[in-house]
């Protein structure tokens, strides 16, 4: 969830101080969210047993700027990306790490040589997700910056467009096609606001299609989502603006009610002119669960949906506003969408087990939160949407939970059994932790917790490499 476009970095400290006037404390640079120094540690306390099967990194992204030029400017989105990561190894915690992507301004700041590769965008911070392809760690962003290459020791190697030399803009979600191994995403370049772009990554890393597609105002797309045989593309009224561009917003992104929200239906491996797009009710969407094709060859997308995004708040997402879990049923013969609720309560990073991205999937788990009070409200949500039953598990109150991350028990285990995997945080930046959980179906168990003995940010994404 979060956005490299820091160009405005370059502009004069006048501008930038322009945007606010007030002294209050940045709530994106404390707390939970408070940056933390680079660290490795090898001593753990573990409460419980790790799963024997286990053996891979668990990896999470976000931001910890390294240096802010003025707090009341600083958004959550821009700060420079730190990757941090726990090893487990047949029931052991081996190592903790917590290392800067090494991008130009990060090496800057360290007085170090800056890495190869190639550069492009409005900026150089990845900060948003983590994942493994091609044999390679890859830290991702979007609107224009390429991806960081990394070794399995968090080492930034290089910047480049996976493995090719090719100039284009990637994204923080492709979702990869089990069938295949190849990657799609759809992305944007916050310096072509005309375009959107439909990329495909094979599992060597090779650029095999890409195509552009021609869009308003520059629209602001986080995710995607796919079915065996759709890309779904999210146009919706959040884009570039000048006005906070000159205001000094180091996000220039904000609410647009002159722009018309559609969603896009475009044959994988399709072109520009092959996309079937439907009007929809204006709101905002950074993630989306799954989405599949049923009998009756509608699209059904399970997505969070946000009434509006950046229409008070200037400095991250939080707005107190209506935010619901989706299920929407895409009609292309009709050309209409009609959206069911399934939750009321607000909540955000939706997973489900990955096995099912683009087919039919029984279960979501995404993690609550209280938009008036960020430390509020959140646990994790386990959804059974073949009963409509849902199951709570809480974390305590000194506690909040960043994404949740689904790994199968086993490759042929059935959808729901298996553990769920991630990073909580202290609200008082007392040591942040691992908790792995047990789950079957909507049965949530406690199976162990790692104790790292340091403060992790609250950040954005992470995946599961499975080094096993």
């Amino acid at each position: 969830m979060g956005l490299g476009v820091n160009w405005l970095q370059r502009r004069s400290k006048d501008s930038a101080k322009n945007l606010s006037k007030a002294k209050a404390e940045n709530p994106y640079l404390h707390g939970i969210f408070g940056p933390v120094n680079e660290v490795e540690k090898r001593e753990f306390k573990v409460m419980g047993e790790i799963p024997q099967h286990l053996t891979g990194l668990l990896l999470r992204i976000g931001p910890n700027p390294i240096h802010v030029e003025n707090p009341d400017c600083y958004h959550w989105f821009t700060g420079d990306g730190m990757l941090h990561a726990l090893k487990i190894e047949q029931g052991q915690a081996v190592w903790f790490k917590s290392h800067y992507i090494e991008t130009d301004a990060v090496q800057k700041q360290k007085n170090k040589a800056v890495k190869a590769g190639f550069r492009r965008g409005p900026g150089d911070v990845v900060n948003t997700n983590a994942f493994y392809h091609a044999n390679k760690i890859w830290a991702s962003v979007e609107a224009g910056t390429l991806p960081a290459r990394l070794d399995l020791n968090l080492n930034t190697e290089e910047h480049r467009f996976f493995n090719t030399d090719a100039d284009l803009p990637f994204t923080a979600h492709p979702h990869k096609d089990n069938k295949t191994g190849h990657l799609h995403a759809v992305c944007y370049d916050a310096l072509d606001i005309k375009h959107a772009y439909y990329e495909v990554i094979d599992e060597q890393g090779c650029l095999v299609h890409w195509t552009k597609i021609p869009v308003q105002h520059g629209p602001m797309i986080h995710d995607c989502a796919i079915t065996k045989q759709d890309v779904l593309i999210f146009d919706l009224p959040v884009t570039f603006s000048f006005k906070q561009l000159i205001k000094g917003n180091p996000l220039p992104y904000e609410w647009n009610d002159k722009h018309a929200a559609r969603i896009g239906i475009l044959p994988k491996y399709g072109h520009a002119d092959e996309v079937q797009w439907i009007a929809i009710d204006p709101c905002f969407i950074f993630h989306a669960a799954n989405a599949y094709r049923n009998e009756q060859q509608q699209i059904i997308l399970d997505v969070v949906v946000h009434r509006y995004m950046f229409k008070k708040s200037h400095q991250g997402p939080f707005e107190q506003q209506n935010t619901q879990l989706q299920r929407w049923t895409i009609d292309p013969k009709k050309n209409t969408v009609d959206r069911q609720v399934l939750d009321t309560q607000a909540q955000e990073f939706p997973r489900i087990d990955e096995r099912y991205t683009g087919e039919q999937h029984r279960y979501i788990y995404s993690v609550s939160f209280d938009p008036a009070t960020m430390t509020k409200a959140n646990h994790l949500i386990c959804h059974d949407l073949q009963t409509r039953e849902k199951t709570t598990y809480e974390f305590g109150d000194q506690w909040v939970t960043g994404e949740v991350v689904f790994i199968p028990e086993s490759s042929d285990a059935p959808e729901g059994k298996g553990h769920l995997l991630c990073y909580v945080h202290h609200i008082h930046q007392e040591s942040s932790k691992v908790v792995i959980l047990k789950a079957q179906g909507l049965n949530i168990q406690p199976q162990a917790e790692v104790l790292l003995g340091v403060h992790v940010p609250l950040g954005f994404h992470g995946n599961w490499v499975d080094l096993s």
